[in-house]
């Protein structure tokens, strides 16, 4: 009874941390910004958020905020060998036996490759089909150790697909002993490797990895974690972004006024938005840049911020209370508005570690908003 608790807490602790409970359709959101601002903007289906009192203003001059909800876990469990071979229907028992939970399997399964050996992997909707998960077991004689890759994403928060495929991509880079052949994929630019463990593989850079707070699947477990046996947690780290848009009327375009190399009036008014946000204490403006996309010039502001403490107490022990933020504008001459986008990204803690919320993922998606907005 106390595993299955753990993984049904492991998998809906999100849900516990964002409101409102359940995603709503990314088309309401294009259609609702849309009949607020006159904006046509493409978003990807990744289960955004937002409230009634997160809509302000009017057609001329006015904001929306949203957050996405996405979510995905990866684990990487190792022990003794407990069968000398690996098929498809073990792999499904070891699934029914291992967490408590009910799954469905899919009939998706099958034979590959892992570090040389032979690996059997099946699909399977979890909790009443609220995520999705893919094991992948294979067994290294080598180090005389059988490997479950544990990969899952979460249904209710629509996590994107290829988010969920890094992770079959991350299994296939497991070097379980010296010497193993391995694949490799640009998708994944970070190694973990541990001689404590005994294993190395590559992960995505938005990901990071901790030592499971949860079970060692293995009947032979008694509590030591080593290179005989243990588990591995990933995690995104840029879960948890918050989209605030602004549009208000186009000024008169004017010279501004610079000094060395920067525009202050730009400057002056991107510090006063983060300022103005109020689930902010505090924050730290690493510097200003200007750029280009799509022919509009971008003015841009990004840094280090401290959000207040959250009332909520599953919140208090979720988040840690750091974040980094960035904050752009740009003019939409067709529409004849400015527009400021204020990008908050909120550090959280898993077991042992903490998330790495990274500039160049805002960066990434700020990009595509300018690309994806009219």
């Amino acid at each position: 009874m106390f595993i299955v608790f753990l993984i049904l807490f492991l998998l809906s602790v999100h849900d516990l941390t964002l409101q409102p409970s359940q995603p709503q359709k990314s088309e309401e959101l294009i259609s609702l910004i849309k009949q607020r601002s006159g904006l046509e903007l493409r978003l990807e289906d990744i289960g955004w958020s937002w409230k009634e009192e997160d809509i302000k203003g009017t057609t001329d001059d006015g904001e929306i905020t949203f957050s996405d909800t996405k979510w995905l876990m990866y684990l990487i469990h190792w022990g003794p060998i407990q069968v000398q071979k690996v098929t498809v229907d073990y792999v499904k028992e070891r699934m029914l036996k291992m967490w408590g939970v009910k799954f469905e399997f899919t009939g998706k399964e099958g034979m590959t490759k892992v570090s040389g050996h032979d690996a059997a992997w099946a699909e399977a909707y979890g909790t009443s089909k609220s995520f999705y998960t893919r094991f992948i077991i294979w067994n290294c004689p080598e180090s005389g150790r059988e490997f479950i890759a544990d990969t899952n994403y979460n249904l209710r928060r629509k996590t994107p697909k290829e988010d969920f495929e890094k992770e079959m991509l991350s299994a296939r880079t497991v070097q379980c002993h010296p010497g193993a052949l391995t694949e490799r994929s640009p998708e994944l630019a970070k190694k973990f490797e541990s001689d404590k463990y005994g294993f190395s593989f590559y992960y995505p850079e938005e990901w990071f990895i901790s030592d499971s707070p949860y079970y060692v699947p293995f009947p032979q477990y008694e509590g030591i974690r080593g290179k005989e046996m243990g588990s591995l947690l990933g995690l995104c780290s840029d879960e948890n972004i918050s989209v605030t848009l602004r549009w208000s009327p186009l000024e008169e375009s004017k010279k501004e006024e610079m000094v060395m190399g920067i525009e202050q009036k730009s400057l002056e008014n991107l510090t006063k938005e983060i300022q103005s946000r109020k689930e902010l204490d505090s924050f730290e403006n690493y510097g200003i840049e200007y750029f280009t996309v799509n022919n509009r010039k971008i003015a841009r502001i990004w840094g280090r911020c401290q959000f207040k403490e959250p009332e909520n107490e599953q919140q208090k022990a979720f988040f840690t209370g750091k974040g980094i933020f960035q904050a752009a504008q740009w003019n939409l001459e067709n529409k004849k508005k400015k527009i400021v986008a204020i990008l908050l990204t909120r550090q959280y803690k898993y077991a042992t570690e903490a998330s790495l919320p990274a500039r160049h993922l805002q960066d990434k998606f700020l990009r595509d908003l300018i690309l994806r907005i009219d």
